[in-house]
This record gives C-alpha cells, sequence and structure tokens, in this order.
C-alpha cells in the first residue's frame, strides 16, 4: 500500500489577512483540541491575525477562516470571497502576499513547503 503525503505549509510564509490587510504571523501549535476518547492533544499548524483582537487564520488546506470552537474539535468557518484560488501543483488554497513587482502591490501564492506556483493579484478582490 502507497502511503500519501499531506503537503507541508511552510513557516517562511507571509500572508496578508483579508479583513484589515495586516501581515498574519506563523504559529506552530495554532489550533488545539483534545480527542474525546483519550484526552490526546491534537494540533494544526496555521497562520493567524491578531491586529486588534482579529480572528482570521490561515492554512494551505482550509484557505482563510475563522476558528469557532466546538466541544469536541474546532470547527473551520471559511471567510467569504477570500479564497478565489488554488495552486495548479497542488490544488491548495493560495494566500495573498504583498509584491513590489505586481501593478497592485499584492500577488497570490502557494502554501506549500518549497512551492514557488504565484499569481498576479486578481482584479476585484
Amino acid at each position: 500500500m502507497k502511503e500519501t503525503l499531506e503537503p507541508v505549509l511552510s513557516e517562511a510564509l507571509r500572508p496578508i489577512c483579508p479583513r484589515d490587510n495586516h501581515q498574519m504571523r506563523y504559529e506552530a501549535n495554532g489550533i488545539q483540541w483534545k480527542t474525546p476518547l483519550d484526552d490526546h492533544v491534537q494540533t494544526m499548524a496555521a497562520y493567524h491575525c491578531d491586529f486588534a483582537g482579529c480572528s482570521v487564520g490561515y492554512d494551505h488546506m482550509n484557505g482563510y477562516f475563522t476558528v469557532v470552537n466546538a466541544p469536541e474539535r474546532p470547527f473551520l468557518v471559511e471567510e467569504p470571497g477570500a479564497n478565489p484560488l488554488q495552486c495548479a501543483r497542488h490544488g491548495t488554497w493560495l494566500y495573498r502576499c504583498k509584491d513590489d513587482r505586481s501593478s497592485s502591490g499584492f500577488a497570490w501564492r502557494c502554501g506549500v513547503e518549497g512551492c514557488d506556483y504565484a499569481r498576479a493579484d486578481v482584479d476585484g478582490l
């Protein structure tokens, strides 16, 4: 049987929050919950915006989201209109970042470790 590994989220990204345009920060154990059967702590790496109480997060598998804490496991609610593009190589959600080479000053990039897939900012977003 062949094991398929999930693409790894890069720790070196500089995603911009879709709500307030502030840079988000990486947290290796950003989202935590306990499994109901053995009380074992599970974690999920993600980027978070903490500007003025903002609760937006980002990871490549879920895109931009807000966390709603549920009893068993956090529930990720997609940020409306914030996830328009996916990586053509990995099928993961792109993040928006500053890019001085773009006419708009922004670009969309893949969050997978080692991937250089990028798109210029898309009009209307």
